[in-house]
């Protein structure tokens, strides 16, 4: 569900078989996709939230620059929040 997923807390679990179903398929219908933005005070907030209830060490943000910029906002306020979460933006694409 893109950014949305994570301050809504929208998310699955990625097990082995999961996995076996998008294996050697690129995985772009396994990541899923959204168009929203992390902005407000309440996304953020919700962000680390579900994050921090997953208990996550680690949050990989797979896009282009809107995504990549989330992930630096969001590496930015998990940091200043103390979070164990590190956020980490990957490229899509390379144009």
């Amino acid at each position: 569900d893109g950014p949305h997923g994570i301050f809504t807390g929208n998310y699955i679990e990625i097990d082995a078989a999961r996995m076996d179903i998008y294996r050697n398929t690129g995985g772009f219908d396994l990541l899923c996709a959204g168009r929203h933005k992390i902005e407000t005070d309440d996304q953020f907030e919700n962000s680390l939230k579900f994050c921090t209830a997953l208990d996550l060490n680690g949050l990989v943000v797979i896009g282009g620059d809107d995504s990549n910029t989330n992930a630096c906002l969001l590496a930015e306020y998990f940091h200043k929040m103390s979070s164990k979460c590190h956020v980490v933006g990957a490229p899509k694409t390379i144009d």
